[in-house]
């Protein structure tokens, strides 16, 4: 289990549950889905997961689809350290 960061306060349930899906060792792609109501959290909650799991998050904005594929691209190429360009055409 990943320590909690400091700067997560109380939500000691939410970040058991989440390390627990981010460390387990069983095959294959699973899925896990955050919910609940605006501004509560959940974005704060998975960028101190994927940080301490050394892990790769982006997030979509209201913008073009192209936009967004372009900064997922560049937000994966500098998380992989990648000489090259990273692009997503779809």
């Amino acid at each position: 289990m990943l320590a909690k960061p400091s700067e997560l306060f109380d939500r000691d349930a939410e970040w058991s549950g989440l390390t627990a899906f981010a460390g387990d060792p069983a095959p294959g792609a699973t899925l896990a889905l955050v919910y609940g109501r605006r501004r509560q959290g959940k974005t704060l909650l998975l960028e101190l997961l994927c940080e301490a799991a050394d892990g790769f998050m982006a997030t979509g904005v209201e913008q073009s689809d192209a936009q967004n594929l372009a900064d997922l691209g560049a937000a994966f190429t500098h998380f992989a350290r990648s000489p090259y360009p990273v692009t997503f055409t779809g």
